[in-house]
């Protein structure tokens, strides 16, 4: 009876230790929640980067205008240099001729460089009112006269530079056309044109860059003609009136010259 007993016991503790123990609650490890933030994260800067993106395409563009802002700055400095020298090159020869009192006759052999009376009384300064024209048209239309210069066909120069100045009185070339119209009548010996064109030089355009010269050139002229006192008059209104000029250092060294 007592192992009966026995034996039942054994049994009913070998059933509990058989029962399966609770298990410990769960505890969610994984990522989601943090992979859900870092999802979050990512889908927020993407503005960011796109915006960089557009910011250095923008510096790229901008860095290649800047190259071609330079580059057409040099192109139109070599531009204006050249034309500075053409002009300097010019006026020498111009003033070879004038101080080397050329004979006109013997200039050209293809020109007839006398100029019709009719044509020394027209005044350069009146102009009527034309139509507008072109930029263009305007600087083909000087440099056609400006090439008969450099030819030494005077005679078509002036007539070039005087119809220049009827269709284009107020251009951008007009005060260097009314500049080099006077110088050739210097040219040929036309003193009263070229004092009356070189005076038009100076008071229709006083700002150009032409106007002390072709005040200069007027008192060589009165000099030439050994009016002395208008000669005087002139170099000194220069050295006042367009100081550290060339053209006032120049009218400086006259003026110690003639002895004042």
């Amino acid at each position: 009876m007592k192992n009966s007993f026995l034996i039942l016991g054994l049994c009913g503790l070998s059933v509990a230790y058989a029962e399966p123990r609770p298990l410990p609650p769960i505890i969610n490890n994984s990522t989601f929640a943090n992979g859900a933030a870092y999802s979050s994260r990512s889908s927020a800067s993407q503005p960011m980067l796109e915006m960089l993106g557009r910011v250095e395409s923008l510096q790229t563009e901008i860095q290649q205008l800047r190259g071609l802002v330079e580059q057409q700055e040099h192109e139109i400095s070599n531009l204006k240099k050249r034309q500075q020298n053409i002009y300097a090159d010019i006026n020498t020869r111009m003033q070879q001729l004038e101080t080397g009192r050329v004979d006109v006759k013997n200039i050209s052999q293809h020109e007839n460089l006398a100029i019709p009376i009719a044509q020394r009384k027209a005044a350069v300064a009146v102009k009527k009112p034309i139509k507008p024209k072109s930029r263009a048209s305007e600087k083909a239309a000087f440099n056609k006269a400006f090439s008969s210069v450099k030819n030494s066909h005077y005679h078509q120069a002036i007539k070039l530079f005087k119809q220049f100045l009827q269709d284009y009185p107020a251009g951008d070339y007009a005060d260097n056309a009314t500049f080099w119209l006077a110088s050739v009548y210097k040219v040929i010996n036309d003193l009263p044109e070229a004092k009356k064109t070189f005076q038009a030089v100076y008071t229709q355009f006083p700002k150009s860059e032409k106007a002390s010269m072709a005040m200069l050139k007027l008192a060589d002229i009165y000099l030439q003609e050994n009016n002395t006192k208008e000669a005087k008059q002139l170099y000194t209104q220069i050295t006042q009136q367009y100081a550290n000029t060339t053209s006032a250092h120049m009218a400086e060294k006259k003026l110690q010259n003639l002895g004042q």
